[in-house]
Parts: C-alpha cells; sequence; structure tokens
C-alpha cells in the first residue's frame, strides 16, 4: 500500500469533477449491479471516485483527464479508461473492502487499481495494489449483491503493490 497525499488544488479539482459527475447524472438510474441499501450518499461517491483516480493517476505518473459528461453523451464516452490507456480505478469505502472487477473490465484489458481515500476530507488516498483484470477475475468470488453475473470481488492479498 501506497500513501498518495493530494495537493489543496489537486483535492479542488477532483472535487470539482467530482460534483460534475453528480449533476449530469441526478436523473439517471443507477447500474443493475449496484445495491441501494449498500450505497452511501452519491454526491460523496462521487467525489471520492474523482480524487481516488486523480491520486492514482498522480503514484503512477499517468494522464488523468477528469472527465465528466451529460447523460445523453455517456455512451459516446463510457469506455474510456479512468486513467490513462486502459487503467481502471476502483474506490473502496472501507480499507477491508475487496476489489469489483466487473466483465467489462475483462473484455477491455484493463489493469485494475484499488484506492481507498481516507475520510473526511479526502486528500489522503491509499493505493492498495493493482492486477489485470483478467486474471484477478479467475481469483474473484461471485458478488452476493450482483443479480447480474457480471461482477465479481477479489480480495486484497491477490494485488501487487503499487
Amino acid at each position: 500500500m501506497t500513501e498518495v497525499t493530494l495537493e489543496p488544488w489537486e483535492r479542488e479539482w477532483a472535487g470539482h469533477v467530482g460534483t460534475q459527475r453528480h449533476k449530469a447524472r441526478l436523473t439517471t438510474p443507477n447500474a443493475e449491479h449496484y445495491d441501494d441499501s449498500r450505497m452511501e450518499d452519491d454526491l460523496r461517491a462521487d467525489i471520492a471516485g474523482a480524487v481516488a483516480e486523480l491520486a492514482v493517476a498522480k503514484r503512477l505518473n499517468r494522464y488523468w483527464n477528469g472527465s465528466y459528461w451529460t447523460a445523453q453523451q455517456h455512451s459516446k464516452y463510457v469506455k474510456g479508461a479512468d486513467v490513462g490507456a486502459n487503467t481502471e480505478v476502483r474506490r473502496i469505502r472501507d480499507r477491508s473492502h475487496k476489489l469489483q472487477v466487473r466483465t467489462t473490465d475483462v473484455e477491455r484489458n484493463r489493469i485494475m487499481v484499488l484506492a481507498y481515500p481516507v475520510p473526511d476530507d479526502f486528500t489522503v488516498v491509499e493505493v492498495v495494489g493493482y492486477g489485470w483484470a483478467s486474471e484477478l477475475w479467475e481469483f474473484g468470488e461471485v458478488a452476493s449483491f450482483d443479480k447480474t453475473g457480471r461482477v465479481r470481488l477479489v480480495r486484497q492479498g491477490w494485488l501487487y503493490p503499487l
């Protein structure tokens, strides 16, 4: 695990991106694999997710576009990676949570990175580890909350340190 500390302007920008993502999704229902009973406030989740992406990009010294788009533009941009050309970042709310790997991550040949933005201000992010989606999928267990069968949960022990 590696700690990444965001500068104030980095945290501010990630907060802006998360807020814009939240605004763009206000009228859009959650994906099928989401379990509303397990979710936190959407705005907080969107900000924490953007913070995690920026922290991973900073750690890897790779490009983060900080993208957000309208619901109408979603299908045009949804296949893009979170960081660089092929890195997908998954944020966890609890240090012990597992990495979620989706079939789309495997299909898109993604490198998966697990990150934990430390509450309450999300200035420090613990980058837990990484691995290739195709390899991690094999070690994952079926997610009980996912009725589609397209999500597996991977223990952190299977991740390479970053």
